[in-house]
């Protein structure tokens, strides 16, 4: 295992806060935009991926947020309009609970989506050449 030294930490403080800069462009620019934050964009898009519907705790672990957090973010959401929730009890689980995309929950995020993707595009994908895309996939797999 290699050494950390002060190259690695020196990284990793250039990733994260290379990370955040790019987050709150990207959040700053969805709001003024489409009056939506980047965390309700995760929220949906997690939401699309999975289908349109999934339970809340999956979200939960997929989004890495604390059932508090997203039980807010998700009041939100349904208070927009944009996600409904439903009891959906299991035999394991009977407080389960699912959401799903509404209608105009899918349009909203299909419309912030365009910036989303013009976003990473500009800020992002555009620096990088095909050797740095295969470099930062060997790096990332590290962690699958």
């Amino acid at each position: 295992m290699p050494r950390l030294d002060a190259e690695r930490i020196g990284l990793w403080r250039q990733y994260c806060q290379l990370s955040a800069a790019l987050q709150r462009k990207i959040d700053q620019q969805l709001a003024d935009e489409h009056y939506m934050s980047l965390a309700w964009f995760e929220c949906m898009a997690a939401i699309r991926e999975a289908g349109g519907t999934m339970r809340v705790h999956e979200l939960c672990e997929q989004l890495g947020d604390l059932p508090s957090s997203l039980s807010r973010r998700l009041d939100r959401l349904e208070e927009e309009g944009y996600v409904k929730r439903k009891h959906t009890p299991l035999p394991d689980d009977r407080r389960a609970v699912s959401v799903s995309l509404t209608s105009p929950g899918r349009a909203a995020w299909r419309d912030a989506n365009i910036t989303y993707r013009r976003m990473v595009q500009a800020h992002f994908a555009q620096h990088l050449t095909d050797t740095d895309l295969a470099a930062l996939q060997r790096v990332f797999s590290k962690w699958r």
